[in-house]
């Protein structure tokens, strides 16, 4: 070959080569901006690690790519002065905004304060004008129009106020904030005896660690956190972001660190599949778990969506148990005791798996059957089901209306062979439990087509009614 065709072949395999890297060079432009502040000296109530956390956070965040802009022990006005500067900074630069404060917080009648250095607040009438109201801060974030805006606070210390409701109350999240406190709304958490609180320790250990999204940051930190305190704090999360951000990546979707504190080129963070982003967690789950003992359990859940919060009702053979569940991002944190709190991380196919937060038991939610806001038909069904030994039975089902359309409690009859059951049963949120006589209900979820699906027998036994 003539070395002339040989330069030109690689000409052109250059020039390709740009051509496919450039899309992928626009991709990766991201701002990444971060606020840091942690306020030691007050004067009614000094701290003894905020400053210490802010330095810390800052140090780890400028190592993600962050720019960072750091306040120590900041008055009210210059609290008020960096929040404008970095609101305008989001406006003009887009991309991931990071608000932490270490420091006193303080709540009263559901609005959050975060207290600033200078004149003592003596009361909680002068919070309005001596404090920095949390809720306004996130406002200015959220009007900057950029693609992710995180909030953490470490301010649920406890303080000296009287007259204000210790820890701090929930921040309302939505599809590009994610919100994370030290410990649980209207809880006190520790500010440690070393360097940092427990939490600021165990959240600069997750951001430093590579790899981990947003999600596995948060849940890192509070196993963390509640494992070193014995259960005495747990830290709170929120969201509705289901897209995909990663402190500190390696490769091309990773963060480069930039000890000039500079931003660098990230990867944005990407939406999930519509699919996944409006998936309803609603519905009836087969359970698998095993205990702290490494014995295992298996069972079944009714999972019902109320508002933010979502319903869990577990029956684990002749046992019946109960939590109340927050999303934080693609994360579910269920409290279903005053001990354990469970996270669980939205895997395929429909599928939670979750951790103790002590790690020492873990649990796996298979979706049997997603439960529509459909209306049951009366009448006549045929019935295929599964005992719980294996064998199959097949029959009929009459279901009749008992509450007149108002009250959702229906009555159901079966025959089964030359066998005949009765039972009642109650429908929310596209879900009917049935009390028929047995040691554990059955539990329908209500299908778009008109079935009801069912599990009995603490989820080893399964029925399908479809109308005739």
């Amino acid at each position: 070959m003539r070395p002339g065709r040989v330069q030109r072949l690689l000409a052109m395999f250059v020039a390709v080569a740009l051509l496919c890297a450039a899309p992928s060079a626009a991709v990766l432009a991201q701002a990444r901006s971060a606020l840091v502040i942690g306020n030691n000296d007050y004067s009614f109530a000094p701290l003894l690690n905020p400053a210490n956390d802010a330095a810390d956070v800052s140090r780890t965040l400028r190592e993600a790519g962050f720019a960072t802009t750091t306040l120590i022990d900041a008055n009210r006005q210059s609290m008020l002065d960096a929040v404008a500067q970095f609101a305008a900074q989001l406006r003009a630069s887009g991309g991931v905004g990071l608000l932490f404060f270490a420091g006193h917080g303080v709540q009263v009648e559901g609005e959050n304060y975060l207290l600033p250095i200078g004149d003592g607040v003596k009361d909680a009438s002068e919070l309005a004008t001596k404090a920095v109201s949390a809720s306004q801060v996130v406002r200015a974030m959220a009007r900057s129009g950029n693609d992710l805006n995180i909030i953490i606070l470490d301010a649920c210390r406890d303080n000296p106020l009287t007259e204000v409701t210790s820890g701090l109350s929930r921040i309302d999240s939505s599809a590009s904030l994610f919100v994370s406190y030290s410990t649980s709304p209207g809880a006190v958490a520790l500010d440690g005896e070393g360097r940092n609180s427990p939490y600021t320790k165990h959240l600069t250990l997750a951001l430093a660690t590579p790899n981990l999204n947003l999600e596995e940051t948060f849940k890192k930190t509070l196993k963390g956190v509640y494992q070193e305190t014995s259960g005495q704090q747990t830290p709170w999360l929120s969201s509705s972001f289901f897209g995909e951000f990663v402190f500190r990546g390696e490769g091309a979707a990773g963060a480069k660190a930039d000890p000039s504190g500079q931003a660098v080129e990230q990867a944005p963070p990407r939406t999930h599949e519509a699919v996944t982003a409006s998936r309803t967690l609603t519905g009836l789950y087969r359970v698998a778990g095993t205990n702290p003992d490494g014995t295992s359990y298996p069972g079944m859940l009714a999972l019902a969506q109320r508002g933010a919060f979502y319903d869990f009702t577990w029956w684990i053979g002749r046992s019946v148990f109960r939590g109340k569940g927050e999303l934080a991002g693609r994360m579910l944190v269920v409290h279903w005791n005053d001990v354990h709190p469970v996270v669980y991380s939205f895997a395929p196919d429909g599928v939670l798996d979750g951790e103790w937060a002590d790690g020492s038991a873990t649990e796996r939610l298979s979706l049997y059957a997603a439960a529509s806001d459909a209306t049951p038909r009366t009448g006549l069904y045929r019935v295929e089901g599964r005992n719980g030994d294996g064998s199959h039975y097949a029959g009929q089902m009459e279901l009749e209306d008992w509450g007149a359309g108002v009250s959702n409690e229906y009555r159901l009859r079966w025959t089964i062979d030359s066998a005949s059951y009765s039972g009642s049963g109650r429908l929310s949120n596209g879900l009917m439990v049935v009390d028929w006589g047995g040691t554990t209900p059955l539990v329908y979820a209500l299908a778009a087509d008109g079935r009801l699906v069912g599990l009995w027998d603490g989820g080893l036994a399964s029925e399908t009614a479809t109308p005739q």
